[in-house]
């Protein structure tokens, strides 16, 4: 059976190699090896991973994995598909009641036909993990990250933070309380999780027409001109290399622009994933998107380029290092760069804007936008690998009960209807079946204002982080290659500390700098408001 990309047989004939290489590789007296490079690549080539499994167990594991992916992928809601239908209801729809039904439609149509199977897939993934050395499957999954304290590393960003997330979350509810009334939203309280633009409340992006401080000040989107002007995707891939190039980069390699998929093909069930590979071999960089012509299409468009510098950049490394330094920095490294693309004064140096208001009002509304999006993300993106871990360390009769403890905790959401175990929301969410980390993300978004706070420095920025952009500084292209060229070839600390002539420590205060203005702004607006909200029944709203 045909599973997304690949087949389960392929992957069963790639863990058979891994497992091969896996042994060569441990037979080795590789700790006592005195060169550090030739030991941290024996490091890294020593972790196996979900393929240790005897081959039976192997086959149940990916089964599993297919069957859970395919419930999610196929899953509707009165005949209504998640993408585009249900996202484009709850992107637009201020209708309380249909957010309800759609929200609760979605739970049952994935995550309790999910929740069974997920059980069973973590007593073989955790199985897999004890079998190379670690307690459980989230050790495994916090082992590129290479710290013994990780947990409480991220947990301590997590309260520099949390007070900027607690006053955006007092300001959004004040406009949810006006918008749908204090029957429907408790002003002390946590939001409803139904109400928030997204079928996660991950992202409150689509909340900007009721959250914008000034709306008669100029919306920075370009999409309607790029519209006009019937913007191609080869042209929205040109520009971003022309972003690259003018920092002194590497322009795409032939075989890029060969083998790429760059827009929808008409083929039948073509999937729309958009994924930039490192072929490993010569000059093979690909990715595979489908673009169409919009302000957020071009932000994605030069975050996978971002990738695939990264690939360019390390591919002189052995193979043991031809990744990121971890997954959150590989991550970064493709979304800083639309801090510097989303600036008012890129987008009109690159011609889509014909001018820039330079005042307060419209720099406030451009910093509104993008924290819907990145601070609403970060505590969902960093509560959602909690929970996993939990439930990797043995906690599997409480799932749905510890989830929504968490999103009340972290998040300040409730559910919309009394949940119980015998739902499984967080399997509603793909990156749960489909078996993703996210704290990647959470990492990525507080590192992104660090690489940018350095480079935008390095270009001689003068003024607030928020109006930088690096583009056309070869001096901030030259420390970022230098970067990217490291691969995993040391530890992400020592890379950093390089970089930025610091510690070496992830760092959340650039962020905090990045959205002082706006962050200024709410604290006015809140006057009385409450900022925090009562704890209650956390399995449904008050």
């Amino acid at each position: 059976m045909q599973r997304g990309f690949f087949k389960i047989a392929e992957y069963q004939r790639w863990a058979v190699f891994q497992k091969e290489m896996w042994r060569q590789t441990t037979s080795f007296a590789w700790k006592n090896l005195t060169d550090p490079l030739v030991r941290r690549q024996f490091q890294k080539l020593a972790v196996l991973g979900d393929a240790v499994l005897p081959e039976d167990k192997y086959a149940e594991f990916l089964r599993i994995a297919a069957d859970m992916k395919d419930i999610y992928s196929q899953a509707k809601v009165d005949n209504l598909s998640l993408d585009p239908d249900l996202t484009r209801i709850f992107a637009s729809s201020r209708n309380a009641d249909d957010l309800k039904k759609y929200w609760v439609g979605w739970r049952d149509a994935t995550g309790k036909n999910i929740r069974s199977q997920y059980v069973k897939f973590v007593e073989l993934s955790n199985e897999a993990a004890r079998a190379i050395g670690f307690n459980d499957s989230g050790e495994l999954w916090r082992e590129p990250y290479e710290s013994l304290t990780f947990e409480d590393d991220m947990a301590e960003q997590w309260e520099i933070l949390r007070p900027f997330y607690l006053e955006m979350h007092a300001y959004v509810r004040m406009k949810l309380v006006k918008l749908y009334g204090e029957e429907v939203v408790k002003p002390d309280g946590p939001i409803p999780a139904h109400l928030l633009g997204n079928m996660w409340g991950e992202s409150w992006n689509h909340l900007q027409d009721i959250t914008r401080p000034f709306p008669d000040k100029q919306d920075v989107d370009i999409t309607p001109e790029m519209v006009r002007r019937n913007v191609t995707a080869i042209q929205m891939f040109k520009i971003s290399e022309g972003f690259f190039t003018s920092l002194g980069m590497k322009r795409m390699t032939p075989e890029f622009w060969h083998y790429s998929v760059l827009e929808k093909q008409e083929v039948e069930d073509m999937e729309c994933y958009t994924l930039a590979w490192n072929m490993c071999a010569d000059d093979d960089f690909r990715i595979w998107h489908c673009t169409v012509p919009t302000q957020d299409d071009l932000l994605t468009v030069h975050q996978k380029m971002g990738n695939i510098q990264y690939f360019q950049h390390f591919a002189n490394q052995p193979l043991a290092f031809q990744w990121g330094a971890n997954p959150g920095f590989h991550k970064a490294i493709g979304e800083f760069l639309e801090l510097s693309v989303s600036t008012p004064k890129h987008l009109h140096k690159i011609g889509f804007l014909d001018k820039v208001e330079n005042d307060t009002e419209t720099e406030i509304n451009f910093l509104m936008s993008m924290a819907l999006e990145k601070i609403a993300f970060l505590p969902f993106s960093y509560l959602i690998d909690l929970w996993r871990w939990d439930v990797f360390r043995g906690s599997v009769d409480i799932l749905n009960d510890r989830w929504w403890q968490l999103r009340l905790q972290y998040q300040g959401l409730c559910p919309p209807v009394r949940r119980s175990e015998t739902d499984f929301d967080p399997g509603a969410k793909y990156h749960v079946p489909g078996n993703t980390p996210l704290i990647r993300h959470f990492f990525s978004y507080i590192l992104q204002f660090q690489l940018q706070e350095v480079l935008c420095r390095e270009a001689g920025h003068v003024g607030p982080l928020h109006t930088c952009d690096i583009y056309g500084s070869h001096t901030a292209g030259d420390k970022l290659a230098a970067l990217l060229r490291l691969g995993s070839s040391m530890p992400w600390q020592d890379a950093l500390a390089r970089m930025t002539g610091g510690s070496g420590k992830l760092d959340a205060r650039p962020l905090l700098n990045y959205f002082a203005p706006l962050r200024r702004h709410i604290r006015d607006s809140l006057g009385n408001s409450t900022v925090g909200w009562t704890s209650g029944d956390h399995n449904i709203c008050p």
